[in-house]
């Protein structure tokens, strides 16, 4: 690929919702620094609404407002930025996870024709038939730090 063809590439990326929690409860980390990317229209994100739903769930517990100090309106903030991703409905499910609750992110990376499902989650990451059946569909399954550096080479 030419140095003209690389600088108006996009990639496309589903985020599992660690990365949007992450984001939340440690500031400055390698999470806000993709949503910080995105922001910038460096990559589209790709998610669905159960997706959305998620991070909302999780990021309302008491406990972990508690535990990590965050507000309820950073919440909210949160969740109307991710409503500015390109959201797409999912007509069907794959049921290619060995947890049946990370099936709605390999359901929106494949069905939002995403090159790369982006997590911290090791099940994802470390799971060789997985990878291998997502590779059919054109997706890579990857780690913030290696995403970050396919972002940043662009």
């Amino acid at each position: 690929m030419n140095e003209l063809e690389n600088r108006w590439r996009v990639y496309r990326a589903t985020f599992d919702t660690n990365i949007f929690i992450r984001s939340v409860i440690g500031k400055g980390n390698l999470a806000n620094q993709l949503v910080s990317l995105w922001r910038e229209r460096r990559f589209l994100l790709v998610l669905s609404q159960p997706i959305i739903d998620e991070v909302q769930e999780v990021l309302s517990r008491r406990r972990l407002r508690l535990k990590y100090e965050y507000t309820l309106t950073e919440v909210t903030n949160l969740i109307s930025l991710l409503k500015r991703a390109s959201i797409i409905r999912v007509h069907s499910s794959f049921e290619l996870c060995r947890d049946p609750k990370d099936d709605k992110l390999v359901d929106c990376a494949i069905s939002g024709r995403v090159q790369f499902l982006v997590s911290y989650d090791n099940d994802l990451i470390d799971d060789a038939e997985l990878k291998k059946n997502l590779f059919e569909f054109g997706v890579e399954v990857t780690d913030p730090p290696n995403f970050l550096e396919r972002i940043r080479s662009l």
